[in-house]
């Protein structure tokens, strides 16, 4: 990690014994990390940037936000069947952040990056007068030949989620003091499922491993808005049953007191749950824990949603947008 004059010793104290677990990274001495992918495999390279207030919110605790950054990052590499192979951290602090603060992020870091075997190999740390900031690059290794795309759906394929949809966007909800009739374990969990995502890692991998042929995405700014990223690179267009849609028990009792709250069940960001378009029979042979909640359609770029009367309408975008200002 290079750094200004005065942030070395920062960097060593907090950082570089994340790095010592690995090889690659040469004890951060260098300017560089050297990566040599496995045998028979293609590397994948993702980058995400998180900005206070945008995308974590700046009173959240530093471990949390910590594994906000990895997290993210290790959806995309989930999305293409991926494993990680390591990431390189650029983080720009406030410049009134204790070290105390840095300390507490980079604890969060470390414990994320053995849990997934994800090590640190190197970055960048600069002090702003700004909003703290993290661009966060990760690199994974699949099966030459095997990454997951959004251009592979096929009309008459499957949709199918991982996880539960909402969770996030109704925890950011309950964390700006919304949602007040809810359970305090309904609060607890939904607010949890915003601050600390939990990638789909073990179902990627399992779709990359065999033959099938799989289209696969994160949902991360919402499933409205996502899934018109599949429609659009394969041509295709998508109906989603609403009662296939699987929610959480919290986001259930949520939805059912309001259910004004299903646009941000499925407009909502954050979820990092898997899209995955396929044939029926290779989706019930993953075994694991997805949902069938639609087919692929070959009315290119139209979405809708069918009700429990088994009414149809046309899906608003919704999503969350980064530059919708």
């Amino acid at each position: 990690m290079t750094a200004r004059s005065g942030e070395f010793d920062l960097i060593a104290r907090h950082f570089a014994p994340i790095a010592q677990k690995s090889k690659a990274a040469l004890s951060l001495l260098d300017d560089a990390a050297l990566l040599t992918p496995p045998a028979g495999h293609e590397i994948v390279i993702t980058v995400d940037a998180l900005v206070a207030d945008v995308h974590f919110r700046n009173q959240d605790d530093p471990t949390d936000i910590a594994r906000k950054v990895l997290r993210v990052n290790l959806s995309d590499l989930a999305a293409m069947g991926a494993r990680p192979l390591g990431v390189v951290l650029t983080a720009g602090y406030n410049r009134n952040l204790s070290e105390d603060w840095i300390a507490a992020f980079a604890r969060g870091l470390g414990q994320d990056c053995d849990a997934f075997n994800a090590p640190l190999l190197g970055g960048d740390t600069v002090a702003t007068p700004g909003p703290t900031f993290f661009s966060l690059t990760a690199f994974g290794a699949v099966p030459t030949g095997r990454a997951m795309r959004r251009d592979a759906a096929k009309s008459g394929d499957v949709i199918a989620v991982t996880g539960t949809l909402g969770d996030a966007a109704l925890g950011l909800k309950v964390l700006q003091g919304g949602l007040t009739d809810l359970n305090e374990a309904d609060k607890a969990f939904l607010s949890s499922r915003y601050l600390v995502p939990q990638p789909r890692m073990d179902v990627g991998m399992k779709c990359a491993a065999g033959n099938a042929r799989y289209a696969a995405m994160d949902v991360s700014d919402g499933l409205t808005g996502d899934c018109r990223k599949i429609c659009t690179a394969s041509d295709v267009g998508m109906v989603f049953d609403r009662e296939s849609i699987p929610l959480s028990d919290a986001t259930a009792n949520a939805v059912r007191d309001n259910p004004v709250l299903w646009e941000s069940v499925l407009g909502g960001g954050d979820d990092y749950e898997l899209l995955i378009c396929a044939k029926r029979a290779d989706i019930d042979a993953l075994g694991l824990d997805v949902t069938i909640i639609g087919e692929v359609t070959d009315q290119s770029g139209q979405v809708y949603l069918r009700d429990a009367d088994n009414k149809m309408a046309e899906l608003a975008k919704g999503g969350f947008d980064h530059f919708g200002f």
